[in-house]
């Protein structure tokens, strides 16, 4: 019953991340994409505190080991995972980065897998290249071009897509051990402070004046939402499967974001995107049929 409880978190997790889409293009089209997730990761972490403060949450112990572990799941999973998507995006096509950031939960199983976390298994195999595939064919590749043009975009977006898988790995030992609620805000505030030194003349620089409401409202949900209660959940859902499962159910994205079109945009389901969507959900489900034994 508790594995079910977390495969349904992860599906939750998808659906803000969905919703998050089209959040956050109305927020980078009138603030730098770097620049917000600076922002976001600040808020997100006072949030974190608040909420640490008002559940009464204890405090692990600020020990040597905790230190070690925390700054550099901090860096990995948020300030080089977002910043090098972000500044990659800047060097490369949208298309490029899609099919890229595909890539974490395949580098994720082979991370695990080469640290010996989990085995891997037929189904695991299987069922995470159906998944694989049927996102890869869900996109339109008539724009996918791998080139010396876009090299240096492809190789910082590949990198952010690497440095998430490693945290996912190493981050489930650490959330094993401590709280989940003081280790997810500290590494809110570590990684918004580590990106403010690129940003310093940037915040001072914001006029909150020239903000519309609709603005206001997607930055709410996108840190609160999207960023707080995400990282959140996840980094629980780390503590009760294995980072294969948890990395896998990125998958669902592109469906989520797929319904989300559909019911307020009026966009099209084609029968591409069911056959797609079909291939996606019998490969997760493949692949986490028996991955509870590996956790």
């Amino acid at each position: 019953m508790r594995l079910i409880v977390v495969y349904f978190v992860l599906i939750f997790i998808q659906v803000l991340f969905g919703i998050n889409f089209s959040a956050s293009k109305v927020i980078v089209d009138k603030m730098d994409p770097f620049l917000w997730s600076n922002i976001r990761f600040l808020l997100a972490g006072l949030g974190m505190f608040v909420l640490s403060i008002v559940f009464r949450k204890k405090h692990p112990p600020i020990t040597k080991d905790f230190l070690l572990q925390v700054f550099p799941l901090s860096i990995l999973g948020m300030a080089l995972g977002q910043g090098l998507f972000l500044f990659g995006l800047r060097y490369t096509s949208s298309i490029n980065s899609a099919i890229l950031i595909t890539m974490i939960p395949i580098l994720t199983l082979l991370i695990v897998v080469l640290r010996k976390q989990e085995q891997l298994t037929g189904n695991k195999l299987i069922g995470i290249l159906l998944a694989f595939f049927g996102v890869i064919f869900m996109r339109d590749l008539s724009g996918l071009s791998f080139g010396s043009q876009t090299l240096w975009g492809d190789l910082l977006v590949f990198a952010g897509a690497l440095c998430f898988a490693m945290y996912l790995s190493y981050g489930k030992k650490f959330f094993m051990t401590y709280d989940n609620f003081w280790s997810t805000t500290w590494m809110f505030i570590i990684s918004g402070l580590c990106m403010s030194l690129f940003n310093i003349d940037k915040l001072g620089a914001i006029d909150l004046s020239e903000f519309s409401t609709t603005f206001y409202s997607c930055a709410g949900f996108s840190i609160f939402g999207a960023t707080l209660l995400t990282y959140l959940l996840n980094n629980w859902s780390l503590k009760n499967v294995s980072s294969g499962s948890v990395a896998l159910f990125i998958y669902l994205q592109p469906l989520v974001a797929g319904f989300i079109g559909y019911i307020f945009l009026n966009e099209a389901i084609t029968t591409k995107m069911v056959v797609c969507g079909a291939l996606i959900f019998i490969g997760v489900f493949v692949s986490i049929k028996k991955t509870h034994k590996d956790a």
